[in-house]
């Protein structure tokens, strides 16, 4: 099985799993909190909206209201104007953050072993950095080896399992060394084995998640040469293995738009990265759901 769903059950499916899991793992101070009792449009609409949003590669909140506004006005009836839609979802950002801990405890406890890399997130382009600064001072100037340019924003550190899971992540200044942030979200996986590539090279990052009963296995540079046959294929099967974690940061930045958020403020750029890495492992746990391949997540809603 692997056709795309109608958007009408997309949006009902994505609905109930996020109510359901709003439902059990929301605190009642935040479901009951003051004025609930006058508030037409719940937040697990908001939330559903947000995350089709982001599967549905529309960037722009307005014209994705539009569209669900002519065309969903059936599944939503209490839809609320545009500007309390974008109001709400910024809001309901812990919550999101919520959510999205709750699937990645339970995909990290099922994971047989991780992978970490990171991605540039971009906030303007680079010509544009000076004017950027205005609106997000948090953002700081990074390299992008592969690509060999700078760029102005921040970096995605993803760890995901080996299926394509996404299981934690830290969203840091473009200038925060790999290491650095390796060290946070390895010392949360306690016990797993982990693949990286050279820029979490070093004994002591090995050493120290080898501290916590884990191991991590990191790719040699390009230019050194393996030191036998042995080590050759080993090296070609860690470059297999890795190119997982490739896929997942390309299936971010082409359907979900990690890379470019269009978002104007710090709270904007945070709530958009929730949102999309909720929405990648909402569509995950669907297709597992469905008996689908887990990452046909294109397919799943287009």
């Amino acid at each position: 099985m692997n056709h795309t769903l109608p958007t009408d059950e997309m949006f009902l499916i994505v609905f109930c799993l996020i109510d359901d899991l709003y439902k059990r793992s929301v605190p009642d101070s935040v479901r009951y909190r003051v004025g609930h009792d006058r508030i037409d449009f719940s937040d697990s609409e908001i939330i559903t909206l947000s995350l089709m949003q982001e599967a549905l590669s529309n960037d722009s909140e307005l014209s994705f209201h539009r569209i669900v506004a002519k065309n969903y006005l059936h599944l939503f009836p209490d839809l609320v104007e545009r500007s309390r839609y974008h109001r709400r979802r910024k809001a309901l950002l812990g919550v999101q953050l919520h959510l999205l801990r709750q699937l990645m405890t339970t995909f990290k406890r099922l994971a047989l072993w991780l992978v970490i890399d990171s991605a540039p997130v971009e906030t303007v382009h680079f010509v544009r950095s000076q004017s950027g600064k205005a609106s997000i001072p948090e953002a700081t100037y990074g390299y992008i080896p592969t690509k060999k340019r700078h760029f102005f924003g921040f970096r995605l550190h993803l760890l995901i399992s080996e299926r394509g899971a996404v299981v934690d992540f830290v969203l840091s200044p473009s200038d925060v060394g790999e290491r650095a942030v390796a060290e946070h979200l390895l010392s949360a996986a306690p016990g797993t084995n982990a693949l990286s590539d050279n820029g979490y090279s070093g004994p002591w990052l090995s050493h120290l998640f080898g501290r916590h009963g884990g191991r991590l296995w990191f790719g040699q540079r390009p230019s050194k040469r393996a030191s036998s046959k042995a080590a050759a294929r080993l090296r070609r099967f860690h470059r297999g293995k890795r190119a997982l974690i490739e896929t997942v940061f390309s299936m971010l930045s082409d359907q979900f738009t990690v890379e470019t958020t269009r978002a104007h403020s710090l709270l904007g750029l945070k709530t958009r990265i929730a949102a999309k890495l909720l929405s990648y492992n909402v569509s995950f746990l669907i297709n597992e759901m469905l008996g689908r391949p887990a990452l046909a997540m294109k397919s799943l809603h287009m």
